[in-house]
This record gives C-alpha cells, structure tokens and sequence, in this order.
C-alpha cells in the first residue's frame, strides 16, 4: 500500500510547510553508521525522530557505548537526513527499512527506538533470517490496532491525528506533539520539548518534518508483526510507564509479535537516553539469551 504523509489529514496546516521532493539519486546517497566496538556479535541500533529534531546515531544511543565492553560490535545508523548521511527527502518509514534491511548483513541484533522502532520492524520482517533478536523501544506503530478485528470505531481517532487537526500552526504542532512524550526526571520538559521550545523556527522545521512524515498503512504494520512473530523472532518490547497510550501500543506491539514486555520506569520517551544502565543491562541479558538459544 502506498504511504501517506501525517499531514494529509489537515492540508490548511500542510500548506505551511515547503514541498521536501525526494531527490532522483535518493537511493544511491551515503548512509552513515559509526562503529563501536571492534569484536563480538553484531548490534544495529536505529534512532528516532524525524528531520529537524535531536538526532543521529550517537546523538540518540550515547549511553549505550558501554555495551562495547560487553563485547558487543554496535553499529549507529544515521539515517538519511540525520548526522552525516544526506537526506532522501521526506522521512520514509518504508524506504528506510529498507536500508536498515541490507544493513542487517549476515546477521544481527536490531534495536529500534520510536520511528526507528516501527522500522526496525519492517525490516526485520523483510529479512527475517538476518535478524537475531529485536529490540523495540516504544516503537511508532500505535496505527497497528486499527488493523484489528476488534477495534471499537470509537477509539480509532488517534491521539496524534488528533493533534495535527487542532493545531493552528507546525511549530504549535511540533510543541503539543513532543509534550506527549512524558517529562525529563526532574519534572521539567523532556529533550525534545527543551530542543525547539525557544526556538520558534526549529520548532516549525520539526513541525514540518513531522506533517511530511511517512508511515505505512496499519495492516502492513500488523503483517510485519506476525511476520517476526511466524519467524520465532526474539523480540523485546520496552516503554518508559509515563502514558496509558504508549503502554497499551506496546503491550499490542508484544502480543502480535510474540514478544516479551519490559517498563522502564523513566517517565518519558526516551528511555535510553533516560535509564541507560538500566536499559543496557536489560537489552545485554536479552541478546545474551538469543544467542544461547541460537547456539
């Protein structure tokens, strides 16, 4: 199915934001990953966000370079439009599980944070046999339950469509959005609020990014899930227990997958950024039993 940009659903607001054509060569551009640690079994990290935000490979899994004394050969992707590697065009949930796919190579651990989770996912489900256990930290795929059977039309007006239709502005957009991301420990804004808050322009740019945001339909987010789940792909699915949203997407996440549930409480989206020692150890007991029972 084709994708369809977020802001499709209120064009008054899309109009704010310039056209972000994806160039002719886009699949021929650079894609950066930064190497961390120099033995041990393969680990592809894939950050969140969308162009105009807090991002990069490193930027996002800072606190995850410990787990290369683990023995733990990390890889950081950019992806395109964050880092070193160019932009593609607009953020393409489809376009860029490919990439993540061929850089599973001969196979490895793949560890998805939001829209980087919802990704993951994708191409974790193209490539089943690369993917030796799967990580995904609240992933972007709260649209899966309006694949199900049993939704209630009630509850299918998602909590962020209902934000691109009640903002009057992009950078409005982008605050109200990046709020319902929870809050820092200490009570105060979170990392992607404090990012844009006083910047009236970055905020719009994020805004922006986020309206031209391309994501694919709910049902291929559901195949993908029983496509990992079919493969008996070990699968991990972490929240931070800030958002009943939030909670109950990723306890959907896991059921479809097979997967297992893990909270950390942190209060906010960004749970390895937040609790890195927690998350590492977590995330090192996971890949270690993946592997024992690859073995």
């Amino acid at each position: 199915m084709p994708t369809k940009p977020m802001g499709a659903v209120n064009p008054a607001l899309m109009a704010h934001c310039p056209e972000r054509p994806r160039p002719e060569n886009a699949d021929k551009l650079p894609v950066h990953v930064t190497p961390w640690g120099d033995s041990g079994p393969s680990v592809l990290l894939v950050h969140g966000g969308v162009q105009g935000g807090i991002g990069g490979g490193p930027v996002n899994y800072e606190g995850q370079k410990p787990l290369a004394e683990r023995d733990w050969r990390l890889r950081l992707i950019d992806r395109p439009g964050f880092g070193e590697s160019p932009s593609r065009g607009a953020d393409d949930m489809e376009a860029d599980s490919i990439l993540i796919a061929e850089l599973l190579g001969n196979g490895s651990h793949l560890i998805g944070h939001s829209f980087g989770g919802a990704e993951a996912l994708l191409a974790a489900a193209r490539r089943p046999d690369a993917v030796r256990s799967l990580i995904l930290i609240e992933p972007a795929l709260q649209p899966m339950r309006l694949a199900m059977a049993n939704t209630d039309a009630s509850a299918q007006k998602d909590a962020i469509v209902g934000f691109v239709l009640s903002a009057t502005s992009p950078g409005e957009f982008a605050i109200n959005f990046a709020r319902s991301m929870g809050r820092s420990e200490d009570g105060g804004d979170n990392v992607s609020v404090a990012n844009i808050i006083d910047d009236p322009d970055k905020a719009a740019a994020l805004g922006c990014s986020l309206l031209r945001s391309q994501a694919v339909s709910p049902q291929e987010m559901l195949a993908a899930a029983h496509a990992v789940r079919d493969a008996g792909i070990r699968t991990l699915v972490v929240s931070g227990g800030y958002s009943d949203r939030q909670e109950a997407s990723c306890d959907l996440v896991a059921s479809e997958t097979g997967g297992k549930r893990v909270v950390i409480d942190c209060g906010s989206h960004f749970i390895q950024q937040a609790k890195p020692a927690e998350f590492n150890d977590i995330a090192d007991r996971f890949m270690r039993d993946a592997e024992r029972a690859r073995s």
